[in-house]
């Protein structure tokens, strides 16, 4: 316990550093590219064009060649590696992910930090607990840790960090690792609030004034907001699933097609952007980037005036839902072409933009007896995510810690609520788990009758083997067997890679070949094709195999390419390990 409690308090560290790191390079990709100044002028288009698509072109290489699990949102990712690996995720993830995300997003790609910080913060912490050669269970709780530090240092939102990764990551909220994960969090908000200050991302100050409801009946009304908002998310969903399957479909280089994607954002933003009919929301930073600057456009009271006497409430209804709709298409143009990034900022735009215009709509429906509709695009922000991400904990508690308003908790609440009921009767399957269950991973079974799922070989093989070259008699192998030698043994060549496997039923098929003994050699006799495995292989892909091919034992072999015997497994190792996991 103690050991834990310190590993948490040091991803904790790690986390908010990582976080920094991170939210500096995207900063620093956006001051090379001068992504700011497209919102002023539109005088630079061929640059503004084809900045996305460049982002794409150095992203997308990076991540084919060094860490594929980079590519897209990132979070199903993690829960993958703690359903089906044990928690294990590869160091090298961690730092592609950071680049490719930091050139995604500051080049104008149309996605969020959030996916990019939580396999950041996931990763170290599931590297720490692979270090110190931690039991699944414990690294499953570190990569946690990590992915709740992220969201915090990166949100300034420690309670939204432990409920996004209890609720989301891990999918449950026992007693240890609650304590765990909440130390983890609160350490790294505490350390990102000591380098770069406390402060909210969504400043509502001028909101202040207007965060109430007219009267407890408005109570409907955001109960309204909730159902409306769940079909946007699942309409999100939807998008970007489509895009996913059909950039998948597509016969094109993998590595290019991010650069596709950035083209066909760079379009929207330069093209689609100019017809929009408001004022202020029609320039590029409507469709590039995480959109923070639309948001709070949005969220301003003050604006909703400006635009009404400029263009009149029906031109500002189209205005909110052109944007919310470019919004779910350029998200799913970048993430769905392989770009790197998250779906928490496009999820909260899209809920700012619809629940802006469903107060429009419903304050002209009843004038004087609603709130203002910049109230109902903050909460629409929180039922958009969860309707989503099926996450209304994570949703109440992050949307409150970032704009700082408890004024309208009990609207938030219902909102949020609501909208994760409606969105799971739509589809059960949330942004998260849609994609898993497309790798045949079913969130619902990870319980007990799956442990073999989050053990991998390396934790049960037996290392020290013994091999015995392919040029081996018979003779001498008889006379060394029970002495120095096992009955089953790997075969290799004279370059010490495998080349099979002798066991009792060879040993007996040897015995009965009519060569000499001193002339009969092991690759002679041996299996020239048994199962064998990869040391990060999950267990019970292994033991399925084992039990096809009628055969006791697995030789372990180092990668694809190079077939150098690091290790065996037997079932007898499996099941030791899985009684010693159901005693755990």
């Amino acid at each position: 316990v103690q050991i834990t409690f310190a590993f948490s308090i040091i991803i904790g560290i790690v986390a908010a550093l990582g976080a920094y790191v991170f939210s500096y390079l995207i900063h620093l990709v956006e001051t090379l590219c001068q992504v700011e100044n497209v919102s002023e002028s539109f005088s630079i288009g061929p640059w503004l064009i084809i900045l996305p698509a460049l982002g794409g072109i150095l992203a997308g290489p990076l991540i084919y060649l060094f860490a594929r699990e980079a590519k897209g949102h990132g979070v199903p990712e993690v829960m993958a590696a703690v359903i089906k690996n044990g928690g294990r995720i590869r160091p090298v993830v961690a730092v592609v992910k950071s680049i490719a995300s930091a050139l995604t997003i500051g080049t104008g790609g149309s996605a969020g930090s959030e996916g990019p910080i939580v396999q950041i913060g996931a990763g170290f912490g599931s590297t720490l607990g692979q270090i110190f050669r931690m039991p699944p269970r414990r690294i499953n709780t570190f990569v946690a840790c990590g992915a709740a530090g992220g969201i915090a240092a990166i949100f300034n939102a420690p309670f939204g960090g432990i409920m996004f990764s209890l609720e989301v990551i891990l999918g449950e909220f026992r007693g240890l690792s609650f304590i765990y994960v909440a130390i983890a969090s609160v350490v790294s908000a505490l350390v990102s609030r000591a380098l770069t200050g406390d402060h909210t991302i969504f400043a509502i100050e001028k909101m202040r004034s207007i965060l109430s409801m007219s009267s407890s009946w408005e109570i409907i009304a955001f109960l309204g907001l909730g159902a409306f908002i769940a079909f946007v998310s699942k309409g999100f969903n939807f998008t970007l699933e489509l895009f996913e399957d059909l950039y998948d479909k597509i016969k094109f280089p993998e590595y290019l097609k991010p650069a596709t994607g950035g083209l066909a954002v760079g379009l929207m933003a330069y093209y689609a952007t100019r017809i929009i009919p408001a004022q202020g929301l029609n320039n590029p930073l409507s469709v590039l980037g995480v959109g923070y600057h639309t948001i709070r456009q949005v969220l301003n009271p003050d604006n909703y005036i400006n635009w009404t006497n400029a263009n009149g409430i029906a031109m500002l209804v189209i205005a909110l839902a052109m944007l919310a709709v470019y919004k779910i298409i350029a998200t799913s143009f970048t993430l769905g072409s392989g770009g790197s990034g998250g779906i928490f900022a496009p999820t909260l735009f899209t809920g700012a933009m619809a629940g802006g215009l469903y107060g429009i709509v419903l304050q002209n429906i009843f004038p004087g007896h609603t709130a203002h509709p910049a109230v109902y695009a903050l909460v629409g922000m929180g039922a958009c995510f969860a309707g989503a991400a099926h996450a209304p904990i994570t949703a109440i508690f992050i949307l409150f810690e970032m704009s700082d308003s408890y004024e309208i908790i009990l609207p938030i609440m219902a909102a949020v609520v609501v909208s994760t009921l409606v969105a799971h009767w739509i589809n059960p399957e949330s942004v998260y788990t849609a994609k898993l269950l497309q790798k045949g991973i079913e969130i619902t079974k990870k319980d007990k009758s799956n442990i073999l799922q989050s053990m991998v070989i390396k934790d049960v093989m037996i290392r020290e083997v013994q091999t015995i070259p392919e040029t081996m008699t018979m003779e001498e192998r008889r006379k060394r067997v029970g002495t120095t030698l096992h009955t089953s043994l790997p075969v290799v060549n004279q370059n010490n890679d495998l080349v099979g496997i002798v066991t009792y039923k060879e040993i007996h098929l040897g015995i009965e070949d009519p060569t000499p003994d001193n002339e009969l050699l092991a690759r002679d006799f041996m299996l020239a094709d048994p199962v064998t495995a990869y040391p990060d292989e999950p267990v019970d892909q292994v033991f399925k195999r084992m039990k096809s091919g009628a055969i006791g034992i697995a030789p372990i072999i180092k990668s694809e390419k190079v077939r150098k015997v690091v290790g065996i497994v037997t079932y007898s190792n499996i099941f030791e390990a899985y009684e010693k996991a159901l005693l755990n």
